[in-house]
């Protein structure tokens, strides 16, 4: 009977189990309804949407769970217990990532922050199709200033820096992935699938890094497992790429009429046909004899209209209770855009996150991830092909009827020069990271635990450069023959150079915490121990003369002594660091942070080797005050500052040394013996630089929707590594003989440097009674310095010194028109041999002659003293759209193209040069050589100097999610469609190159503009 009875009551259960009611309810988000919302019964395929008042109605069986899924909140399960309609409340996603953020060794409520931390979230970074990491963080949020310098495959990342310039020495960030300072590897190559925030340490906040922090940290964060059923997410990306800008070329008819102006200008006498007659003008213009008198595009002939890219990635995600994982696989696909070009990066990677709880106290994590990067490249280098692009000639072919290839210019032909004809470069490079972490919750004192790591970090890098000798033509008309060159290679026979660079890192950290509350008050507090250790190991070969291109290997090349050439060289260092924070708050009211690190550092002398590095914070939320109650219209106040002292010690190694090399041979006993040369003297004292940092902010949430945060910040940067010279006479005799431009003597740390500004933010979130949820924000950053200090030659003129104005300002003559008429170079001081056409350049010191007294420094240098940033976003019945706008000013540029006789022009300067027939012209007269022109490089001067101002559509995306209810018979949790693009156009007033270039003759790879269509599959 009891059997019986049991055997019953599981039928009972089962029946009830197996019964189906129709559950119906709202969704609501931070207190309206939130339409669009994806419900379905787990491990089931019904599913249905809430409509636009946010209401729902689904079948489902009691004891069923339901699953809530929405793109702007966190996904919430809700178990099934009867019938009765449910309300339902969603977290904003940007509330809860916000709620929590990455700091120094830690997490912290964004509520009780009193540091400047800036945040991004992975969701955003991958919304650019830019697979450069880097690239992805322009003009998201305040104090980051990222110029991306090149679009070249491989090595098309942003020069990243924090608030600008703040020391003449390296202003390189520091880099923390998963805790681990300065992980090999670094930022850009990361698979930005695999990020789930990035958080940027702007100022003494940093000071938890000590000796590595003075130039702001950037803190990484890996995507970790979460509780659930594995999640398998799939995306795919496919990608088409173009310049920005190129700059237009003269054609050959202008060209062939500038070279004549050129001869007219020497010896006016000969008249204007001096190097072409009209008759072969006319056929330039016509293209009546296209061999003898081309007009040759040669960036046409070279460049492609367009370049692919595309980048696959999959991930597991989930776990039990116990042990929870991430998982993923990553591969990228970039082609150059050279026509019949070798140059392409490809990348493989893959990452698996680990987290597991041993007991309730124990808990373990392995994170383990690893990369291929492969980089193919002509053995000609980017800047000298686009060099050569710009400097061909329009008047000679690229190939000759029959196929051949022209010699170019000088024997340089960048239709060649991109191909395999010359050989290749194959630069593999393979990064391994490792962390062991663990951590323990110490019994019998509530809030003590201990944790700590173990990485171990090494990339193996090989280059292969293989130079083959190839040929290239040109036509004798007198014998109508094709004369041979053999260009490429070493002396008409093939060169090998191999180069091999391997590096390790190896990282322990311990440390023990304590967090508690006592009633208002709330404590947290840590000490730790950190220590890692820095090898790196380089050999370089060359061999010359090989028999044959056909066997590209060391052991194959040219058998005497002058053929073979080896170098080597490896050095390594260590770290020791002893550190601690703790942080205090009373309500989440009153605040205060006190942190301090002591760095001990091999790269210095014994008794500099340590150093000390604190800051305090302090923060009041004046809106939980009692007597605040009133204003309701802000929602929270938050005023906070903080000030520490920060270290760079990212200087080169062994400079407490003498240093030695062997340059010189001696005869000895009939014996060539090697000689022993002092090149450097040492400096006994050489430590880090200081910053001492100062930051002022408010942070508030007003009208329930509006955010905003302003920031005053100031630096001082001292101890500098600077070079003397005022104070080191030239008749000390103490000169380096083998290299003029290397001193003998050391750099000391004399240097300073100031730095201030203002950071601001302001945004708005606000969902619709429609559902149609939004989003606009802005930033802005201001920051400027100001060399005090850098031993400036004393004889220097006071608005020609460096000290006292921005870094990386040039000295320029000041341009204040062009030579028009004869009663122009009358009315005007000039140089002796100026004429019309030339430009004016100022007397700026009055002594009625122009000379180098008058040359002054420019107001700005080529980072931004401004940067700012517009993002908008929004999403409505599964459609988003995301837009950001990035902006810079207060930036300058200079670029003289290489022209004249030795290169072809810029047609804005070819079709508005000033000439005897077009007298009007907007720029000067052309010349000879325009790097030793009087217009040019002879007098450096400010009409070459481009305000390199912008605003930039730097990433647009819209896509689109498929209602689930659409999916379920396919067992696909989840289908987003998308097309989104990257520098799609650009305002500014550079007219020939992309602004964010740095050559000064405009010669680079250029920045893509990428056009991009993707999927993204959840199973």
């Amino acid at each position: 009977m009891i059997g019986f009875g049991f055997l019953l009551l599981l039928l009972f259960a089962g029946s009830a189990q197996a019964q189906q009611t129709v559950v119906t309810g709202k969704v609501t988000g931070d207190g309206e309804a939130v339409p669009g919302v994806t419900i379905r019964v787990k491990n089931k395929t019904a599913g249905t949407l809430t409509d636009g008042e946010g209401k729902f109605s689904i079948t489902a069986s009691i004891g069923d769970t339901l699953i809530f899924n929405h793109l702007s909140y966190n996904m919430l399960t809700i178990p099934v217990k009867n019938g009765s309609p449910l309300t339902i409340s969603l977290e904003s996603l940007s509330k809860t990532v916000n709620e929590v953020v990455v700091v120094g060794y830690g997490t912290q409520k964004k509520a009780t922050l009193t540091g400047s931390i800036s945040l991004v979230k992975g969701a955003d970074i991958v919304q650019s199709p830019q697979p450069n990491v880097s690239n992805a963080l322009t003009g998201r949020f305040s104090g980051i200033i990222a110029n991306n310098r090149s679009g070249e495959p491989g090595y098309d990342g942003s020069r990243i820096t924090i608030r600008g310039l703040a020391t003449t020495g390296n202003n390189d960030v520091l880099i923390v992935v998963d805790g681990v300072p300065g992980q090999i590897g670094g930022l850009e190559r990361l698979d930005p699938n695999d990020i789930e925030s990035i958080s940027v340490l702007k100022d003494a906040s940093a000071a938890v890094y000590g000796s590595r922090a003075a130039n702001g940290v950037m803190l990484i964060t890996t995507k970790r497992g979460k509780t659930g059923k594995p999640i398998i997410n799939y995306s795919f990306n496919q990608g088409f790429s173009s310049p920005t800008r190129l700059p237009k070329m003269a054609d050959a008819a202008t060209y062939a009429q500038i070279r004549n102006e050129i001869q007219y200008y020497t010896n006016k006498a000969g008249g204007m046909n001096q190097f072409y007659t009209e008759e072969q003008l006319q056929k330039f213009r016509d293209g009546s004899d296209p061999v003898n008198y081309p007009n040759t595009n040669w960036r046409k002939a070279t460049l492609k209209n367009m370049a692919t890219q595309n980048q696959h990635s999959l991930s597991v995600n989930g776990g039990g209770e116990n042990v929870r994982y991430y998982v993923s696989l990553g591969m990228l696909g970039q082609n150059g855009l050279y026509k019949n070009g070798v140059t392409k990066y490809n990348q493989y990677n893959f990452r698996s996150n680990i987290d597991a709880d041993i007991t309730k106290r124990l808990k373990v994590s392995l994170y383990v991830s690893g990369r291929e990067e492969d980089r193919l490249f002509p053995t000609t280098g980017a800047g000298d092909i686009f060099r050569s692009i710009y400097r061909a000639y329009p008047t000679v072919l690229d190939r000759y009827p029959n196929g051949l290839p022209t010699t170019g210019i000088e024997n340089n032909n960048p239709v060649m020069q991109v191909t395999d004809a010359g050989g290749t470069n194959r630069n593999p490079t393979q990064v391994f990271n490792g962390i062991l972490k663990g951590s323990y919750a110490i019994p019998g004192v509530e809030g003590l635990s201990l944790d700590g790591y173990l990485s171990a970090d090494k990339s193996w890098t090989f280059g292969k450069s293989f130079s083959t000798p190839y040929k290239e033509y040109t036509f004798n008309k007198t014998t109508q023959a094709y004369d041979k060159t053999v260009v490429g290679g070493s002396n008409g026979k093939a060169s090998l150079l191999e180069q091999h660079q391997n590096m390790s890192l190896i990282t322990s950290n311990i440390k023990l915490n304590y967090a508690r509350r006592f009633g208002q008050h709330n404590v947290s507090a840590f000490v730790g121990y950190e220590q890692s250790k820095t090898a790196r190991d380089s050999l370089s070969a060359t061999r010359l003369n090989f028999p044959t291109p056909q066997t590209p290997e060391l052991s194959q090349g040219g058998s005497a002594a002058t053929d073979k050439n080896n170098s080597g060289t490896s050095y390594s260092f260590t770290r020791k660091s002893y550190f601690g924070r703790i942080a205090y708050d009373y309500m989440e009211k009153y605040l205060l942070e006190v942190q301090a690190r002591v760095d001990g550092s091999s790269t210095f002398p014994k008794g500099e080797q340590y150093g000390f590095f604190p800051s305090v914070s302090a923060g009041w939320r004046i809106s939980k005050e009692d007597w605040f109650a009133p204003v309701k219209f802000i929602n929270d106040l938050k005023l906070r500052g903080s000030y520490g002292t920060l270290g760079n010690d990212n200087v080169g190694l062994f400079q407490y040394f003498d240093n030695y090399s062997f340059l010189n041979q001696y005869v000895l006993g009939g014996q060539i013996q090697p000689g022993l040369d002092l090149t450097k003297l040492a400096n006994p004292h050489i430590t880090w630089e200081i910053a001492k940092k100062m930051d002022l902010g408010l942070n508030a949430v007003f009208l329930e929707h509006f955010s905003l945060e302003f920031i005053y910040f100031q630096q001082k940067r001292s101890k500098i590594l600077t070079q003397r010279n005022a104070s080191l006479p030239q008749t000390s005799g103490i000169v380096n003989p083998f290299d003029k431009n290397n001193p003998l003597v050391p750099a000391e740390n004399i240097g300073k440097v100031n730095s201030n500004g203002i950071e601001a933010t302001l945004g708005y979130d606000n969902t619709t009674n429609g559902g149609f949820h939004y989003n606009i924000s802005g930033n802005i950053t201001y920051a400027k310095n100001k060399i005090i200090f850098m031993d400036e030659a004393a004889g220097a003129l006071p608005y020609q010194r460096e000290t006292g104005g921005p870094m990386n300002t040039e000295l320029l003559y000041n341009v204040i028109g062009i030579f028009r008429t004869a009663d122009d170079l009358k009315n005007h001081v000039h140089l002796p041999n100026a004429q019309l056409g030339d430009l004016i350049y100022q007397d700026y010191n009055n002594d009625q002659k122009i000379d180098a007294n008058d040359a002054v420094r420019s107001k700005y240098g080529n980072i931004p003293e401004i940067t700012y940033g517009i993002i908008l976003g929004g999403d409505y019945k599964g459609f988003d759209l995301s837009v950001l706008l990035a902006g810079q000013s207060h930036v300058s540029q200079y670029v003289l193209p290489e022209s004249g006789t030795i290169g072809n022009f810029y047609s804005s300067w070819a079709d508005n040069r000033w000439s005897p027939s077009n007298t009007g012209g907007s720029y000067p007269r052309v010349d000879e050589r325009a790097s030793s022109s009087i217009n040019g490089g002879l007098y450096k001067n400010n009409f070459w100097l481009n305000d390199a101002s912008f605003l930039r559509l730097k990433n647009i995306s819209l896509g689109y999610t498929i209602p689930a209810t659409l999916l379920s018979r396919a067992k696909i949790g989840g289908l987003r469609v998308y097309v989104n693009a990257f520098n799609l156009f650009t305002i500014t007033k550079v007219k020939d190159y992309d602004p964010e270039g740095f050559s000064n003759s405009g010669q680079f790879y250029p920045q893509q503009r990428i056009v991009n269509v993707g999927v993204n599959v959840k199973f």
